[in-house]
């Protein structure tokens, strides 16, 4: 058993209680929180840990990552989606030829020294799986599928299959199998069913990218926009498999987790708001496409979190850069009210997202706790605000309650 001792307590719950001067009792879960006296009385045994000085929150959560492109520095096209991806295939080979390896580690590592306990990785390849079980992270780990062209679905279906078969094998508690279906305009009908049926068959979650760029929703709206000249270069009766609705209607019943949906505003209403969630990537939106309308989506009671997307689409993969660019990005949000969003953002709302027992300090929950470097602070509705502007790296972190080394 340990006790800690913190400064401020932010336990994420839905009040946003932030305790002072308290103290978390915990072993791989949290036992119980309340003032460091009460818990030495109760837990005589206990280890005690002095950050009596600093803040302590929940780990947080990145629930949208692509490890496997951490290559990519200055390849790629950014400021129109159509040619940042005719960009990713110009430069496939010269991404692919890159020291994956040595990419991934950093990027995981980039991950833990800010605080993460846990990502959402999008497994394109299959390259990542050991370098995120070798790591002290949690890992749901999305196995991707796509591809559009009819005579080709049993080889990329053969192919998805034998990558979620091999990291099926690796499921742990750490290491969390799940399922992609990349995007509406990039995966045949026939491929999507076969996945989603495949994830509700081993209860397993999904993720997939969707209305992430004006062009993507004029082409499944009306099969006219940018991908129109684009997919003539593949095939020239190109025509999108799905409407938005449909593509929605496909993933009912299922946990899903809709990514960057930066023009879906007038299907929100389609979405499960016990099942369904969004993970809003703002830089990458802003690199290749728009702003997501986060209000809107708030005053809808979609559950939103932040998170940084790959580094094919940003230059940093440390999650409180994404939300200082956030806190600027959504400026029509009062800054108070924006920053304790922030913070739930990358704690219980991708914990509810993923469905883990994660993201708020409270009994019973699993004992991943991120600790902040502390200051003091006028008011206590500023504590957030300051956190997100100054906060680079996380002093310590504890993952089911051990100590993280990195």
């Amino acid at each position: 058993m340990k006790i800690l001792k913190a400064k401020f307590i932010i336990l994420c719950n839905e009040s946003f209680e932030v305790l002072q001067n308290s103290a978390i009792a915990f072993s791989d879960k949290i036992e119980k929180i309340a003032k460091f006296d009460e818990l030495i009385n109760e837990y005589k045994d206990a280890k005690v840990i002095d950050f009596s000085n600093d803040i302590a929150m929940p780990a947080l959560i990145n629930s949208h990552i692509h490890l496997e492109y951490s290559a990519n520095k200055t390849n790629l096209d950014y400021g129109d989606f159509v040619s940042w991806l005719k960009s990713i295939i110009a430069n496939g080979q010269t991404l692919a030829n890159s020291n994956k390896d040595n990419t991934i580690k950093q990027a995981i590592s980039t991950q833990l020294k800010a605080g993460v306990s846990t990502i959402g990785e999008i497994s394109s390849f299959g390259l990542s799986a050991l370098h995120c079980i070798n790591s002290p992270i949690r890992t749901v780990y999305f196995n991707e599928i796509l591809g559009s062209n009819i005579a080709m679905i049993e080889q990329q279906w053969n192919g998805f299959l034998q990558r979620f078969k091999t990291s099926n094998e690796l499921k742990s508690d750490l290491f969390i199998p799940a399922i992609s279906v990349h995007s509406p305009y990039s995966t045949h009908i026939e491929l999507a069913k076969k996945a989603i049926n495949l994830a509700k068959e081993n209860d397993m979650m999904i993720a997939t990218h969707f209305m992430e760029s004006l062009d993507e929703k004029r082409w499944l709206e009306s099969s006219d926009s940018g991908f129109s000249e684009f997919f003539k270069e593949f095939n020239k009766n190109a025509k999108p498999f799905y409407t938005p609705s449909s593509f929605i209607e496909l993933f009912k019943d299922v946990r899903t987790l809709f990514i960057h949906s930066v023009f879906a505003k007038n299907y929100l209403h389609l979405l499960d708001k016990n099942l369904h969630s969004i993970a809003s990537c703002p830089v990458s939106n802003r690199l290749l496409s728009a702003k997501f309308d986060l209000s809107n989506a708030l005053d809808n009671n979609i559950n939103v979190s932040l998170a940084t997307d790959g580094l094919s689409s940003n230059i940093s993969l440390n999650i409180w850069d994404e939300l200082r660019a956030a806190m600027m990005t959504h400026s029509d949000i009062n800054l108070a009210k924006f920053a304790k969003f922030a913070i739930k953002s990358v704690t219980t709302n991708p914990a509810k997202a993923l469905n883990l027992n994660l993201g708020e300090l409270k009994a019973g929950n699993i004992a991943d706790i991120a600790i902040f470097n502390g200051f003091d602070v006028s008011d206590i509705d500023q504590l957030c605000i300051e956190l997100i502007l100054h906060t680079k790296e996380a002093k310590a972190l504890y993952i089911k309650g051990e100590k993280c080394n990195y």
